[in-house]
């Protein structure tokens, strides 16, 4: 069974001889809603304040605890590249990162949202064969499709006959460090209930406007299981969601819903 967690803004990462820091916000891949770097507020003990980095380097997270541990140490958290998050993250930032820590680059065999994502552990892919190094390109530079969670709360969400609500918080999924689901909050339209929409449902993004749009009627998502908080989305409440939508389950035991 997945773990599925409502943000992780707040938890502690601690590193195999301590704390570090805690989780400010995330960095995902706008094209496969993949996580590609946590943003860690280290406090005091580092200049610059923030360091980010890749699930890759996660071993467990306790839901319970609100920490995530990582297979690092302090002394690499110190000595890791100097980060400005005040700006966009460039690849060739990437290329430093990842030959700093010793990642594989995700950008050189990342698995396409089509081709499977939703079923692949793509943390796991990385760390498996090596990979050579390569100098970005200007395209890539200028354009590795990175945004952070902090931007896109608050999207407008637009049904295919208006506007139903907007972004509140994301459902990541930390099997395989995913964007599950965003919670919508409906309450200029439905006070007091808030739905979830997977990201594979959206239709079109307008990034400069701020607006998503999916292809769902508005009655068709003020009908839809109300979500309860992070620890009700368990498989029963997928299963009653992805039939109410009548979309194909992305689980192993996949099958159509309608």
């Amino acid at each position: 069974m997945q773990t599925i967690i409502q943000n992780i803004h707040g938890y502690t990462v601690q590193a195999t001889d301590g704390e570090v820091g805690k989780v400010e916000t995330l960095y995902f891949d706008d094209e496969t809603w993949a996580i590609r770097y946590l943003v860690v507020n280290v406090g005091n003990w580092l200049l610059p304040n923030q360091i980010i980095l890749s699930p890759v380097a996660v071993t467990t997270v306790d839901r319970e605890e609100k920490t995530i541990s990582v297979a690092l140490t302090k002394e690499q958290v110190k000595n890791s590249p100097d980060i400005d998050t005040e700006r966009p993250i460039s690849r060739q930032y990437e290329v430093t990162l990842h030959d700093y820590y010793n990642w594989n680059p995700y950008w050189l065999h990342a698995p396409t949202y089509s081709g499977g994502l939703t079923t692949v552990n793509a943390a796991a892919l990385e760390q498996k064969s090596g990979t050579t190094r390569a100098v970005p390109s200007h395209a890539e530079e200028t354009n590795n499709h990175l945004r952070s969670t902090d931007e896109v709360a608050g999207y407008h969400i637009h049904a295919t006959d208006g506007e139903i609500g907007h972004i509140e918080k994301f459902l990541i999924d930390t099997d395989f460090w995913f964007i599950r689901y965003f919670v919508i909050d409906t309450k200029n339209w439905l006070p007091g209930k808030k739905v979830i929409v997977a990201p594979r449902w959206i239709k079109e993004i307008n990034w400069a406007e701020r607006e998503v749009f999916v292809n769902m009627t508005q009655d068709m998502i003020e009908s839809s299981p109300e979500y309860k908080g992070e620890t009700k989305v368990n498989r029963e409440y997928e299963r009653q969601l992805y039939g109410h939508y009548q979309k194909v389950v992305y689980w192993k035991d996949a099958q159509v819903t309608h």
